[in-house]
């Protein structure tokens, strides 16, 4: 069985403001994106991978895969929405030979801070288990509202619901058929989309600085960090 890893970078970043796309945000003398590659290419032993992104993006980005010396990843045009760059994703990666029992791994560029035990984890326990996703648990009161007339409708039960986080790992055919047979919308993130199809997703335990780089409000707590994990 092999590993392959899809980074997906082809949002558009459009809360990042005049900061422009955050793919190329520089953080303690790296591009988020450099981080993210360090973070997560760096931390397992994949047969292949593909970083989805804008077309403007894919020389830049090729570059930056020579430079780290990532022979086995190359880049692949995004789609319009997020579930069709994972999809462009996962067929490039079968055009390269990942067969329907392989495991892949899906992640967000933006968690440019995901920590190697929790790419472990989520690795060993997708190919046990057929899936993985990492969870947080909710720490605040969660609240089920109206908006029409801005009424709270019930205070919900939080030791039942958690927050998802990337890297998701998944047997490839079950991804991929999850994905072929989805027709419910845009999903929130790959796990609905392999729930949707009837399969079981296992949960393990998140990271609480697997954060996602989403607000120009972030990057103080994003600098911090970085330099703390890597004594800049």
């Amino acid at each position: 069985m092999k590993r392959w890893g899809i980074l997906v970078a082809a949002g558009e970043s459009r809360r990042m403001g005049d900061h422009g796309s955050k793919i190329w945000i520089r953080i303690a003398g790296k591009s988020t994106l450099e981080w993210s590659l360090l973070h997560f290419v760096a931390a397992e032993d994949w047969d292949g991978g593909v970083v989805v992104c804008r077309e403007s993006d894919r020389d830049a980005i090729d570059q930056l895969l020579r430079k780290l010396g990532y022979a086995a990843w190359n880049t692949v045009d995004g789609g319009a929405f997020r579930h069709e760059s994972v999809q462009h994703g996962l067929s490039a990666l079968a055009g390269r030979g990942m067969a329907l029992d392989d495991v892949v791994l899906i992640h967000d560029a933006a968690r440019l801070l995901v920590g190697e035990l929790l790419i472990r984890e989520v690795s060993e326990t997708a190919e046990r288990m057929g899936s993985a996703i990492p969870v947080v648990p909710v720490v605040d009161t969660v609240k089920q509202i109206t908006r029409n007339d801005f009424r709270v409708a019930a205070t919900l039960e939080r030791s039942h619901l958690a927050l998802a986080q990337t890297p998701q790992g998944f047997r490839s055919d079950w991804i991929t058929s999850a994905y072929e047979s989805w027709s419910a919308g845009i999903p929130t993130d790959d796990g609905q989309v392999v729930e949707a199809a009837g399969r079981p997703v296992t949960w393990v335990p998140g990271d609480s600085d697997n954060r996602k780089l989403t607000t120009p409000e972030d990057l103080a707590w994003f600098t911090w960090k970085v330099k703390e994990r890597h004594g800049i």
